[in-house]
């Protein structure tokens, strides 16, 4: 990947509220397994876990996309929601999170791609 292609590239974190550690592994490894498709042949997805003192399959997945891989991502997600009714909240690597939604508010598919394309 060259420096001008990195830029077009953005890590994400998807964890699970309100679920126990569990049901969010669960949650986690279908979502990343959705998601995946979606990402194109550069982007990634792994499922780590939300704590390291922990021995559970993990409940956090980090995403590694592609701007145009953007709108799918956030698609999948909402469409995770519906059918799944868990609360989930995206954030950047730095902590800053930029959507959630759960079965009552769903992620807005065109305000979160709005804000991983601003993210950098």
């Amino acid at each position: 990947m060259t420096a001008s292609s990195a830029a077009d590239f953005r890590q994400l974190k998807i964890h699970f509220d309100g679920l126990t550690v569990a049901q969010a592994n669960i949650a986690a490894q279908e979502l990343a397994k959705l998601l995946a498709p979606q990402l194109g042949p550069s982007g990634s997805v792994r499922v780590e876990r939300t704590d390291q003192s922990r021995q559970d399959m993990g409940a956090t997945i980090i995403l590694l996309l592609g701007t145009p891989s953007a709108f799918a991502v956030a698609k999948g997600l909402h469409d995770y929601i519906a059918k799944r009714g868990s609360r989930v909240v995206i954030e950047t690597p730095e902590g800053k999170v930029i959507a959630t939604g759960d079965a009552a508010s769903n992620i807005d598919v065109s305000k979160t791609v709005e804000a991983i394309r601003k993210y950098s």
